[in-house]
């Protein structure tokens, strides 16, 4: 699955968060909530489905950025990021490519 980063570029977090990604050499699609209704609605899926989400519901939180991982998974911590670089190491090193 390729990840989805779903982000509002007047959100003051999603700069970082767009840094550490390219810093960590990772690949996604960017969906710009704020951009049209058809993608705020398709962020709000993944915020009222997601577990990530529960402490951010109903808190006067958004919950952006926010790069979905795979269909159970996603991430709103830059620092937790880092474990998508260790994933990638691993896999690599399993499939000869380190």
């Amino acid at each position: 699955m390729e990840y989805i980063l779903y982000f509002a570029e007047s959100c003051p977090d999603t700069a970082p968060f767009k840094e550490k990604l390219s810093e960590l050499g990772i690949t996604y699609k960017e969906v710009e909530v704020m951009s049209s209704l058809r993608n705020f609605k398709e962020f709000l899926y993944v915020r009222d489905t997601y577990s990530q989400f529960e402490g951010i519901r109903g808190n006067m939180k958004i919950g952006i950025p926010c790069l979905v991982v795979n269909e159970n998974e996603c991430i709103l911590e830059p620092n937790e990021l880092d474990k998508l670089e260790k994933n990638k190491l691993i896999v690599n090193s399993k499939l000869g490519k380190i």
